[in-house]
């Protein structure tokens, strides 16, 4: 099992190597030395699974060829990789809908399975039919959509809707939330100069 779990996590990596490098934005310049400097040492995680993970096969025919291999390789090792959640029941701000339906994978950042200080980045599902209230944090933080989409909500900017192959980038401390539509959600996600899992504040 070791050994399944550490090819699902090599593999993702080195998708999420390729993917950044290719992906020409210039809101992602600055995020790229962190993914390109991040530990070889690998540190193990216990797989777990959360029912996010029943979105992304259906989600394989919303994402276009710039970004599908990402969500079948997520696919294919949904069972091989540690699915966490930031939130519980006593944020308040947080739907019941959401939280039995949304769930992200890390692949660098502090708690492994690639140990990064300096960015967080993974997958995220979100399911259909879910508001992501507004909140903030200290961290930098983009998004790219891979499959499905959400309206996006940013703080001094007009509603903007999101759909596979778009960026959507969060400045620090930046009022944000989005609300999906029909679909579930796949997004490719960075944070630079804080952990996903770091205080954050509902407005």
């Amino acid at each position: 099992m070791t050994a399944l779990i550490k090819q699902a996590d090599l593999e993702l990596r080195d998708a999420i190597q390729a993917f950044v490098a290719g992906f020409a934005h210039p809101d992602l310049e600055h995020f790229k030395p962190g993914i390109a400097e991040w530990s070889d040492d690998w540190q193990g995680v216990s797989a777990t699974r959360l029912p996010a993970a029943d979105f992304l096969a259906a989600s394989l025919a919303s994402a276009p060829p710039q970004t599908k291999p990402m969500v079948e390789l997520l696919a294919r090792h949904a069972d091989d990789v540690k699915w966490e959640q930031t939130y519980t029941k006593a944020d308040t701000a947080i739907s019941e809908k959401m939280l039995a339906s949304y769930g992200f994978v890390e692949v660098i950042g502090s708690r492994g399975p690639f140990v990064s200080e300096q960015v967080r980045s993974g997958i995220g599902v979100y399911g259909p039919g879910i508001g992501y209230p507004p909140h903030q944090h200290k961290a930098e933080e983009i998004y790219i959509v891979l499959a499905g989409g959400a309206e996006y909500r940013l703080d001094g900017q007009p509603p903007r809707y999101a759909k596979p192959g778009d960026l959507v980038f969060v400045p620090s401390m930046l009022t944000h939330g989005f609300y999906t539509g029909d679909e579930a959600m796949v997004v490719y996600y960075i944070w630079h100069d804080g952990d996903i899992r770091d205080f954050y504040t509902f407005v």
